[in-house]
């Protein structure tokens, strides 16, 4: 037996998929109750388990997909970090932007945070021009005294961050080994290598972020590498990336950063796998956890996006881009000034929500989900999580039916529908407001609650169709198994595309790809499993932000005409119209290169007569708001096969989750035993 395993670290639960590469199917899904205080412990009955199922030496490849990142950020839990700049550059990183995206208007909007004080930032003689050339040799002695003045103030971490480093980064390079000589404990992040592209402020911010999370994030890497190494000795242990791959616990070492979209990139990955599958072009993910809502539009290949922000943390990191809300199963109900109220704020695992039976008072979607008969008292991990029906009725009638004057029944509809609405305008954001028709889309869904509430979305949005992974609560787990390894390299340097010279672009795009590639096989990959993807972030010139066009080959003019051409059809679609008269130029560079695994190769089912007619295997009482429905009837997943077709009111209920099929929707299996969800009557 040869496997590949998938694991998803979240905040309440952590999913685990285990592929048989040699029998070519999934032989474990499996859910472990998270522990936020120890974050790796649950890597322990993990590995523990499936080496007692499976032995030591089955397991080949362990990839990891965690929130490590994101809640030090988010929970403020990093270390005491310093920064040390260029003379004359102190107050870069808190003047920050003048920007204030969404709340230009308002004149009471919060700054960005900053992650140290200003008494912790030094500055030293160096400089160095936009091209990079040496105008000030660094001062070392300045370099020496700014270290040991950052170890007397108690710091644990040194960003470093130089003028125009990214143009060449030997000044820094230096000041990292002064530092490390006087301090070697001290972990120290480079702007180089972080983010070695232009605009002085997102470079620092991010650097200093990258130095806050650096010590707690890369302990927690190396004990998941350790743990997965003492247990399967002949496996190799990757960690997700936010730009959809993967990489080892060395290679993130000195860039934690990378890793801030770990978790919910992996849905992402596989929402594109099976859409390839079932040649479905443009497919929305939505995936709903016990915390948040993470979805991401795939117009074909996903989205990138270099700059987003963290708890007012702004961040500059390639990533897949994905709308994250604070919407979840265990997102907190509650009545303010006479108006309901659901979310961002959560029950999480501990205590959870009322149904759980451990403590929790307040009502959230999934005490509603109950009261509603969506969700069986029963069903959660084929019950070996029992649900307190009585305690969901209580809070939802204490907390939101009583204030409002509501049956129990209409007050858990009214949190259904106030997070559905949360829901659909965040996916309004991403669809109809970039110019995405969602009516041309289908929506996988996926997580404990995604293919719970996915049946109310795509009626608001006129979604014609939704897909139903198998396994859906552990689906970004399996996201990891179809992901590969990737190395990037970005450089600026602002080229006029007008008076570029075909060979001198080839030039500098080859020479990032031959260190992306060596990076990459020193992870021991073999050269023909090696490719590389170019883009280059493109502007007209004037412009103050970039869009990513990818690259083909540069040899002639007639290529860089026909990039041109790309960037001006990206730059219409990306903000609906273009110029084409006017000069474009590169900005950044960017190569990565993709260590090519092999993806998990499934054969479709064919459909037989007899299977048309699913049986079911209870009948409930639910609640779909004008609707009350006495006879709804309930099916096990295990038991449908392709070809079954059920009509709504209905709910298919399986280990990691439950689907719910409403009035007027008809569910039907297809021969990879997905749930493909559509109005009835519909060609």
């Amino acid at each position: 037996m040869k496997l590949r395993v998938g694991i998803d670290v979240g905040g309440t639960f952590t999913d685990v998929t285990a592929f048989d590469e040699d029998a070519g199917t999934l032989v474990a899904v499996r859910k472990y109750v998270s522990d936020a205080t120890r974050p790796a412990a649950v890597m322990e009955d993990i590995t523990r388990d499936l080496a007692a199922d499976f032995g030591a030496d089955s397991v080949t490849l362990i990839l990891h997909g965690s929130t490590a990142a994101l809640n030090t950020i988010l929970e403020g839990k990093g270390v005491r970090v310093g920064l040390i700049t260029t003379r004359g550059f102190r107050d870069v990183y808190e003047i920050g932007r003048q920007w204030r995206g969404e709340e230009v208007f308002n004149i009471f909007a919060p700054a960005p945070k900053m992650l140290l004080s200003r008494d912790r930032i030094h500055e030293v003689r160096e400089r160095l021009d936009a091209s990079g050339n040496v105008i000030e040799r660094i001062d070392e002695a300045e370099v020496a005294e700014a270290a040991r003045r950052l170890v007397a103030q108690g710091v644990e971490a040194v960003a470093v961050c130089f003028l125009f480093a990214y143009a060449n980064p030997a000044h820094e390079k230096a000041a990292a080994n002064i530092i490390r000589a006087i301090a070697p404990d001290l972990y120290v992040s480079l702007s180089h290598e972080v983010n070695p592209e232009w605009r002085e402020y997102e470079r620092t911010a991010a650097t200093v972020a990258n130095a806050y999370i650096g010590p707690p994030v890369s302990r927690y890497l190396r004990e998941l590498e350790n743990q997965s190494q003492q247990r399967f000795p002949l496996a190799r242990s990757l960690m997700m990336k936010s730009d959809g791959g993967a990489a080892s616990a060395r290679m993130l070492a000195r860039t934690p950063i990378e890793t801030v979209m770990s978790g919910p990139v992996a849905g992402v990955i596989g929402g594109r796998y099976l859409g390839d599958i079932k040649s479905i072009d443009n497919v929305i993910t939505f995936d709903i956890g016990g915390t948040s809502s993470d979805m991401a539009v795939l117009p074909g290949q996903p989205l990138f996006k270099s700059e987003f922000s963290v708890a007012r943390h702004p961040l500059r990191t390639h990533t897949v881009d994905i709308e994250t809300i604070g919407a979840g199963g265990g997102s907190i109900a509650s009545v303010d000034l006479g108006a309901l109220k659901v979310g961002p704020d959560s029950a999480g695992a501990d205590p959870g929500p009322a149904c759980y039976d451990r403590g929790g008072v307040e009502p959230t979607l999934t005490d509603a989900l109950v009261v509603l008969g969506h969700l069986s008292p029963t069903a959660l991990l084929d019950g070996a999580m029992p649900i307190s029906q009585a305690k969901a009725q209580s809070a939802v009638t204490s907390r939101v039916a009583r204030p409002l004057g509501l049956t129990p029944a209409e007050a858990a509809w009214g949190i259904l529908t106030v997070l559905v609405t949360n829901v659909t305008m965040a996916m309004r954001t991403i669809t109809i407001e970039r110019g995405y028709d969602p009516r041309e889309f289908t929506l996988i869904a996926f997580g404990g609650m995604g293919p719970t509430i996915a049946g109310r979305i795509i009626a608001e949005l006129g979604i014609g169709r939704i897909l139903v992974p198998r396994d859906p609560g552990t689906f970004s787990a399996f996201g990891m198994l179809v992901t590969d390894v990737h190395q990037t390299r970005s450089l600026t340097r602002i080229t006029r595309l007008d008076a570029a010279n075909p060979a001198e672009l080839e030039k500098t795009f080859a020479a990032m790809e031959e260190a992306a590639l060596a990076e990459l096989l020193q992870e021991k990959f073999s050269r023909e499993r090696l490719t590389t993807l170019r883009s280059a972030g493109m502007r007209y010139r004037g412009q103050s932000y970039e869009v990513s066009v990818p690259v083909s080959r540069l040899q002639t003019d007639e290529d860089i005409a026909g990039l041109a051409k790309h960037f001006h059809e990206a730059h219409q679609r990306r903000y609906g119209h273009m110029a084409a008269s006017e000069s474009v130029e590169i900005v950044n560079f960017q190569v990565t290169a993709v260590g090519q695994i092999p993806k998990p190769q499934f054969h479709e089912l064919a459909a037989t007569v007899q299977s048309q007619a699913p049986h079911s295997h209870e009948i409930r009482a639910a609640y779909f708001g004008p609707v009350n429905a006495t006879g709804v009837p309930v099916f096990r997943r295990s038991t449908l096969s392709p070809g079954m077709m059920i009509d709504g009111p209905a709910i298919i209920e399986e280990k990691t989750s439950t689907v719910v099929l409403y009035p007027g929707q008809r569910g039907r299996i297809d021969g990879y035993l997905n749930i493909e969800i559509e109005p009835i009557g519909k060609p």
